[in-house]
């Protein structure tokens, strides 16, 4: 079962009309969810900038294949060397939650985070050491379904130092706080971010203090869908690719006639007609055990178009709608392109209409979808 992460964030400069110098960042891949907070030294835009570039370079880091400790450990070095100088400093926390909720979190002179359930709150147990002039957090848990990671710059927790309180708001103050506020139902991210933040915010005097940052994370059932376009390359292969496409959960659709013909073969289906469609929508059938089946190339690209589309303002019901429907409600989509040549492709009626290729659109198609945040696994064979 693949889980997901949903990320939350309330923030605020330390002056009305500055920038934040707090900042936060996420990168999905289909192993994990890594999320980064940094609080630059100091508020306004050098310390913006010096946060932004944090998180921006763990997460290149991240992205270049670096394991979440490698990452931890040069980023450290680099804050290490620019401690008291007049380079960008920042300190961070670094999360990597797998797709089975197993978290790791490490944090460069950073309160501790809290795990949030449905009734409880509590300051994670870490290791705690120095490196350098740094003390470091390091903790590891379990963040089941319905279950919650909180991250606060300091912001919060000295909210209210010298005055309020003696120490500042601590991590353990806004644990009790949020301990009176859970009830037993199902976690709101987004109001418990912002009920943190706005706490903290009010324990500190207008335009002083420092930069408010919450970033909560909040583990839930992940919505998958499976999309299958065109067949292997080799047709020796067709049974396995066929099989791994329907052994994934999650909702699945073909496109494509010579693709569908092939699935109905390895599992033993027969494929019906649903609408024989006309000259502006592609046709449409149905087979036990797949929720949608369309027409290949044309269905593609419209849905390629409709991506860009509020589709509550649009028509329901033609096929490229439905996929297109299904591709924006998941958290993960799957996409399984077979690489068979499709002659088809090359019809003069297809070029006259500037249709793209299978494999351009399936692209084109997987760029959009990340870029509304979508998990996109494209798998080819």
């Amino acid at each position: 079962m693949y889980i997901h992460t949903d990320i939350f964030a309330a923030q605020s400069p330390k002056k009305a009309g500055q920038p934040c110098g707090d900042a936060w960042g996420v990168f999905r891949n289909e192993n994990a969810t890594t999320l980064v907070l940094a609080d630059g030294l100091g508020s306004g835009i050098k310390a913006n900038i010096a946060a932004n570039l944090c998180v921006s370079r763990i997460l290149t880091l991240i992205k270049m294949g670096l394991s979440i400790r490698e990452t931890f450990n040069r980023v450290s070095a680099t804050m290490d060397n620019a401690w008291g100088t007049i380079d960008p400093f920042s300190v961070f926390t670094i999360v990597q939650i797998l797709n089975n909720g197993q978290t790791t979190i490490l944090g460069y002179e950073m309160p501790p985070p809290l795990i949030i359930s449905r009734s409880y709150a509590q300051v994670l147990n870490d290791r705690v050491y120095t490196r350098e002039k740094a003390v470091v957090h390091e903790s590891s848990c379990m963040i089941e379904k319905g279950e919650g990671l909180m991250l606060m710059s300091d912001g919060i927790t000295q909210a209210g130092i010298g005055k309020l309180f003696t120490n500042g708001w601590e991590s353990e103050g806004v644990c009790s706080f949020l301990q009176a506020h859970l009830n037993g139902k199902r976690i709101k991210g987004n109001d418990l971010a912002q009920l943190v933040h706005n706490q903290a915010r009010s324990y500190w005097p207008v335009n002083k203090g420092d930069d408010c940052s919450v970033v909560v994370a909040v583990n839930r059932r992940g919505v998958v869908v499976n999309l299958l376009s065109g067949p292997p390359l080799h047709a020796t292969d067709d049974e396995n690719f066929v099989h791994a496409f329907y052994n994934e959960p999650g909702i699945h659709m073909i496109s494509g006639g010579s693709t569908s013909k092939m699935a109905a073969r390895v599992m033993g289906q027969s494929i019906d007609v649903v609408d024989d469609g006309d000259a502006l929508t592609p046709p449409s059938f149905k087979m036990k055990g797949t929720d949608l089946i369309t027409e290949g190339m044309v269905t593609l690209n419209q849905v390629c178009n409709l991506l860009d589309e509020d589709l509550a303002s649009l028509p329901t019901g033609s096929p490229a709608y439905e996929m297109t429907y299904f591709l924006k409600m998941a958290d993960k989509d799957n996409i399984w392109m077979g690489m068979a040549d499709n002659v088809s492709e090359d019809r003069i009626e297809f070029r006259q209409q500037g249709l793209l290729s299978r494999n351009s659109i399936i692209k084109r198609i997987g760029t959009k979808l990340l870029q509304q945040g979508k998990l996109v696994v494209i798998n080819s064979l």
